[in-house]
C-alpha cells in the first residue's frame, strides 16, 4: 500500500515539474511550415512567424493575418501601381 502511494506521489510530482516546460511557448517552433513562436494575446493563442505574420482565430475560423491596416491607409497599399510587388511592410516604410 505504501509503495503504491509513494509511486503515485512520485509520478504526480514529476508531472507537475514537467508541466510548465510543456506549456511554455517555444522561441523556435514550427507551424504550417513557418518558423516562429506561440504567444498568448488576451486569453487567445496566436502563432507569430519570424516574418511578422500571425496565425490567429478570426471569427469561427483560423487564418494568417499579415498586419495590414484597414481603411484609408490599407486602401493606399491595395491600390498601388500594377507590378509593384512590395510587401506591406516595405510599402509602409517608403510612404
Amino acid at each position: 500500500m505504501k509503495t503504491k502511494i509513494l509511486a503515485t506521489v512520485a509520478i504526480l510530482g514529476c508531472s507537475l515539474m514537467l508541466a510548465p516546460s510543456i506549456l511554455r511557448a517555444d522561441q523556435n517552433d514550427w507551424y504550417q511550415g513557418r518558423q516562429g513562436q506561440w504567444v498568448q494575446q488576451q486569453k487567445q493563442w496566436e502563432f507569430h512567424d519570424v516574418k511578422g505574420n500571425a496565425y490567429r482565430q478570426q471569427g469561427n475560423s483560423w487564418g494568417w493575418y499579415n498586419g495590414r491596416k484597414h481603411g484609408e491607409e490599407g486602401t493606399a497599399y491595395h491600390d498601388r501601381a500594377p507590378g509593384d510587388n512590395q510587401t506591406y511592410n516595405q510599402y509602409q516604410n517608403t510612404h
